[in-house]
């Protein structure tokens, strides 16, 4: 648009002269004979958004004069910023100064030369055009870098697509926005997020990409495509409008086109100008719906991998179930071989009240003993869980060693245990841990073919903080090139193991903040010791 300058002189030959200087730029011109009226011009021209980009002020008016006006107008926040000319046959270096020091861009002294006047306004108003633009640009990237911001403040796809448009909204004037995302399992084109007018639904509606020519020639081409006063098509009928501008502007990330900016207004509304912008917004936002999809399929990875890890956890308990079954029906079997020759023996009918009593006494304890063994069963066989608790260490201990228990007896193994004589308290999942004490009672039953003697311990480490469970055995050790990949997924010397015992539960202690590690002094046997945080109550 040509700059528009108003001109403030009682003098109608004056305003002439200037006339027909400033239609060689050329530019619009405003005309007001006197300082009054000219204010009153200037905030009309603002308050309807039209630009006056210049005035050339008389200094001698009836009236308010023209350091007055110029006054008013550095005093008034909306005019402030429009340069001053001022023009007067007062040529005294006190008059320039004032003008200068009131905030005059320049000062052109009557009688003038029209070439001189056509250079000073020319050079305003270039100054002007440059601090416009500079404006606009720091405008521009204040909204690239809030945007920038927004987008970059989530890893949710949803919210950044919302936060984009949100962004652009204080940037773009439009009718509709729409970000159109390529739906790879659907195999369509679908409008994600949308800012559209009231009344109006485009949010998941596919969008017919070979009916919508700016829309397939920007996917086609990789480049920003405008279609002005479009008649007909998808989006007049989604919105219900007439013809439309339609600006698309595509997401591009590693060479591939992964969405579409689409920027909808009134036909006559957009232009070439805002194509830059967009394509730096597009840019951000391509990078930041790249993110939120990586994000997306690392998290869902994270969560399978959780499943399996569960998965596998239970797995490697039916596993340690399983070569415990036969010890473990032996240990039920024996309490209920007992409690069936006590209720026996209490009904015969010749035993005294006394003697009923003791074999009924008998029967209660071997039912309390039967409970226990299913309820350390049942406790170990719940699926794995990740609710963490306060638990005593030694209980796991213990529990591990009560389902082990026959097992160890069969195999002719002696069991040392120096337990801890006070709690000692950790913060975790008390299965988990039990299978991890278990899964290492196992490999030294496993280890002591003839039958020895395995030693467990329990103490706190009061230096470092930390509650420790260490399990020793009499067998031959453990070789260097075995130790080096005992605790990895399938590693395994038996014939039947799965290799997953200790490898599991080396991902449990690292769950819990602990670690596990394994001694093997020569002739003394392998020592597995478990190091666990103490739980403080409150932190």
């Amino acid at each position: 648009m040509d700059p528009r300058v108003l001109i403030v002189d009682d003098d109608p030959e004056m305003v002439q002269l200037v006339q027909e200087v400033l239609e060689m730029l050329p530019c619009g011109v405003l005309v007001a004979s006197d300082g009054e009226t000219a204010l009153h011009l200037l905030r009309e021209e603002v308050a309807a958004a039209r630009e006056v980009d210049a005035v050339l002020l008389d200094v001698v008016m009836p009236g308010a004069d023209g350091f007055r006006i110029l006054e008013a107008m550095k005093a008034d926040p909306l005019l402030e910023q429009i340069p001053v000319i001022l023009i007067t046959a007062l040529d005294s270096v006190v008059n320039k100064a004032r003008g200068l020091r009131m905030g005059a861009d320049d000062y052109v002294t009557k009688p003038f030369d029209p070439q001189e006047l056509f250079a000073r306004i020319g050079v305003v108003l270039r100054i002007r055009r440059t601090e416009q633009l500079l404006r606009q640009r720091n405008q521009e990237l204040a909204a690239l870098n809030e945007i920038n911001r927004l987008v970059s403040s989530s890893l949710d796809l949803d919210q950044v697509l919302m936060l984009a448009l949100r962004g652009l909204e204080r940037v773009v004037e439009a009718d509709a926005l729409a970000l159109v995302l390529n739906d790879e399992e659907m195999g369509a084109w679908v409008i994600r997020t949308a800012r559209s007018p009231e009344g109006t639904w485009l949010e998941g509606r596919v969008v017919p990409v070979a009916e919508e020519g700016a829309i397939a020639k920007a996917l086609a081409t990789f480049e920003p495509v405008l279609q002005t006063a479009v008649p007909t098509g998808f989006w007049q009928t989604a919105l219900e409008m007439g013809p439309l501008d339609l600006l698309c502007v595509p997401l591009m990330t590693h060479e591939e086109t992964v969405g579409l900016l689409v920027v909808l207004g009134q036909a006559g509304s957009l232009d070439v100008d805002s194509v830059p912008l967009l394509r730096h917004i597009a840019a951000m936002v391509a990078i930041a719906v790249d993110n939120a999809r990586l994000y997306g399929e690392l998290a869902a990875f994270a969560d399978e991998l959780e499943r399996s890890q569960s998965q596998l956890i239970q797995a490697e308990k039916m596993a340690a179930v399983g070569r415990l079954a036969a010890s473990i029906a032996h240990e039920v079997n024996n309490p209920l071989q007992a409690i069936q020759n006590s209720l026996h023996l209490s009904l015969h009918p010749s035993l005294s009240e006394s003697d009923q009593r003791r074999y009924l006494g008998l029967a209660q304890q071997e039912i309390n003993r039967l409970v226990q063994i299913v309820r350390r069963m049942l406790d170990f066989y719940r699926p794995a869980s990740d609710v963490m608790e306060a638990i005593d260490i030694n209980k796991s201990v213990e529990d591990a060693l009560a389902i082990a228990n026959k097992r160890l007896q069969q195999a002719k193994i002696q069991v040392v245990a120096h337990l801890a004589a006070e709690p000692l308290l950790v913060w975790g999942t008390p299965n988990q841990l039990t299978q991890v004490f278990l899964n290492i009672i196992i490999n030294a039953i496993e280890a002591l073919p003839e039958g020895g003697t395995f030693w467990v311990g329990t103490a706190y480490h009061p230096e470092r903080e930390q509650v420790v469970a260490a399990f020793r055995d009499s067998g031959l050790g453990i070789t260097p090139e075995v130790r080096e990949h005992l605790f990895e997924p399938f590693f395994t010397t038996k014939p039947t193991g799965t290799g997953l015992g200790l490898a599991i539960s080396y991902r449990i202690v690292e769950r819990h903040r602990g670690a596990i590690d394994v001694e093997n002094p020569p002739g003394r046997g392998a020592t597995f010791i478990v190091r666990l945080p103490r739980y403080r109550e409150g932190g």
